[in-house]
């Protein structure tokens, strides 16, 4: 009798105390709990279990986040998909982003807190080094501003990080004022502090979702040694990328940050996919920049005089070179091809091969021989000597 009223005694006890903590913890009686664990101090519990094993607690931060913007659609990171047990009216006011730096709102569940945020974040996006920029690294991401907790025994169960909206803008406006334009086509590229960065001022994630973008960028080396080895009998490295690896999107702009190699370049070539092919949209001569540079240099301090001509470009003419300037460049200005006959007054002045026709064919791609400077665009051509 005596061991059969411990029995219940003890079988009394735990149903007891399983009731008490199920009524506690409504409506997340999934959360793991133990009677002999301090359950009063605050975050006690979620020191020593994994809280929210099946991840329910998130519809209630889907919840607040609803109720708080009712007319705004939510981009939301790091979840799973649990909308299903929302209303139709709201899983289509949430988008899940699949890329981290798209979202507006981040949800985190203490499996994530307890073991270092680092190491957890370096396993999800499976890259430790894929940082924006100083201001904006992975690991500031959940440093925004803490939006709402759901909590259970004192112990935070589900939480809701805003985007620190003020490192992206910072980051983009350092770039933008401090980097080194070098084209202009779907992005603006600029080089700073040891990497490329594309940027753009329409880059409005999911629709259309420019995350998804596959961005081609080769690298072409002064000096073809310098190339890694499995990259030498292509004679430039292949470092084409996703638009969203290493992206930042914040109020309809995007950012994104690629590292220059640490051997001289001669020049870029980079451009889009689109419709299942390769579409470059620049060609970075960085010889070309310099010399253009230097053109667009002495054109400002008027030792090239008045232009000779001007159609879409300003053309002048100065030491038997041509040089091609049009401020402020558009994006599509200079991707077409520039037509140029040099006409000599006597035909026995053309090289053999020309003096049927009577003129000299100088036509030239942009990218050959010009480059984007400071938001103008210069190209030099040498006229073939001719007769006057």
């Amino acid at each position: 009798m005596a061991q059969r009223a411990l029995a219940y005694g003890i079988a009394g006890f735990g149903l007891i105390t399983t009731l008490t903590a199920m009524a506690a913890l409504h409506p997340h009686q999934q959360v793991y709990f133990n009677a002999l664990v301090d359950t009063k101090t605050p975050g006690a519990l979620a020191e020593r279990y994994d809280m929210d094993y099946w991840l329910i607690a998130p519809r209630q931060s889907l919840e607040y986040l609803l109720a708080r913007y009712p007319d705004a659609t939510l981009r939301v990171g790091l979840m799973n998909a649990n909308l299903q047990i929302l209303p139709q009216n709201d899983r289509e006011r949430i988008s899940i982003m699949g890329n981290l730096y798209a979202a507006d709102f981040y949800l985190w569940t203490p499996r994530w807190l307890l073991q270092p945020f680092a190491t957890n974040l370096a396993k999800y996006l499976q890259d430790a080094e894929s940082y924006i920029h100083p201001l904006v690294s992975d690991l500031d991401i959940p440093e925004g501003p803490l939006i709402h907790s759901v909590r259970a025994y004192g112990s935070d169960i589900a939480l809701i990080y805003g985007k620190d909206a003020a490192a992206y803008h910072a980051a983009y406006d350092d770039v933008a004022a401090n980097g080194d334009p070098l084209a202009r086509s779907d992005f603006d590229i600029y080089a700073h502090d040891g990497a490329l960065y594309y940027l753009s001022v329409d880059c409005q994630p999911p629709a259309p979702n420019r995350a998804d973008l596959r961005i081609f960028l080769h690298f072409f080396p002064a000096d073809f040694a310098d190339l890694p080895a499995a990259s030498r009998e292509h004679s430039f490295e292949n470092r084409d990328f996703w638009l969203g690896n290493r992206a930042a999107f914040f109020d309809g702009k995007c950012m994104n940050r690629q590292p220059l190699p640490d051997y001289p370049i001669e020049r870029i070539a980079t451009g889009v996919h689109l419709e299942g092919k390769a579409v470059w949209r620049a060609d970075i001569n960085l010889a070309a920049r310099a010399a253009a540079s230097a053109v667009h240099a002495g054109i400002l301090a008027g030792d090239y005089g008045a232009p000779i001509a001007q159609p879409r470009f300003d053309i002048y003419l100065r030491d038997n070179t041509l040089t091609y300037l049009k401020a402020p460049c558009e994006e599509g200005d200079a991707d077409a091809r520039f037509f140029l006959h040099i006409i000599p007054t006597a035909p026995a002045g053309l090289p053999p091969d020309r003096r049927e026709r009577g003129f000299a064919n100088l036509d030239f791609q942009f990218a050959e021989h010009g480059a984007y400077v400071g938001g103008i665009c210069v190209a030099t051509r040498a006229i073939c000597p001719t007769t006057p």
